[in-house]
Formats: C-alpha cells, structure tokens, sequence
C-alpha cells in the first residue's frame, strides 16, 4: 500500500510515487494511465477543496488497483463539456476513460474519489464498450 497527504508532497511527488508503485506492484496495468488519472484527481482535489488537502491510498490487490483520493469538499465532481478554445473539462472523462470504474464516495468530512483497474480490463478484448477504448493523445 501507498499512503500519501499533501501536507508531507505536492502533486509532482504523487505522480512519481503512483509511477513507482505500480510498476514494482502492478506490472499488469498501464502505468501512465494510472499516473494520468492520479494526477487528475489530486489535482482537482487540491483545486476544488477550501485548503487543497488531500489524501493518496494506493493498493494492489491480486487484480485490482485502487486509487482513493480523499479530500475536505463534500461537492461532487461536476463533469462538464471538454472546452477546447479556453481549456479544461476533460479530467473526469480521462478519467472515466481510463479506468475499469471511478466512483464518489461521500463522507462527513468530504469524499473519495475512487478510481479501480481490473486486470481482467487489461486486454482490449475483455473491455466494456465505451471504458477505456478511447485513448487521447495530451501535447
């Protein structure tokens, strides 16, 4: 497991822990999907709560991956329109995209953010039609 606050990294710190994690825990799940849709969730944790904190749980068991990214907003992400001329509103499509499931879990003191890769997702063949068959190109 890989347990990670804001207050001990930043973002940039998170991205290379998942990176580092997944490959020696994970070999079967595409790392930079994963460390793409980490980077989105603490991002938009950091982004969208009072103070910015938020809280990383990775685990790999057997064949599932879980990202759980706590933060202090008891909102609920709001996806919204890709808008490509001012940008922004993609992440929770990426997201959506990259992942065997993403679910909201609400709390008292917040929510998680929980992002799952199953292994069996990991060969084209066995995805479900609109998950993860979609791959976008970031410049």
């Amino acid at each position: 497991m890989l347990v990670i606050e804001s207050r001990a990294a930043d973002a940039a710190q998170a991205r290379r822990a998942t990176a580092d994690y997944v490959r020696d825990a994970c070999p079967w799940v595409d790392r930079d999907a994963v460390v793409l849709v980490v980077s989105e969730l603490v991002g938009n944790a950091a982004r969208h709560t009072e103070r910015g904190d938020w809280l990383l749980y990775l685990r790999c068991q057997g064949p599932v991956l879980t990202a759980d990214v706590q933060d202090t907003s008891t909102a609920p992400p709001a996806p919204r329109r890709p808008d490509l001329a001012e940008g922004g509103g993609m992440g929770w499509h990426i997201a959506e995209d990259l992942t065997s499931s993403l679910t909201v879990l609400p709390h008292p003191h917040g929510k998680t953010v929980r992002a799952e890769w199953h292994a069996a997702d990991a060969e084209p063949a066995n995805r479900p039609a609109g998950r993860g068959s979609t791959r976008m190109a970031l410049c």
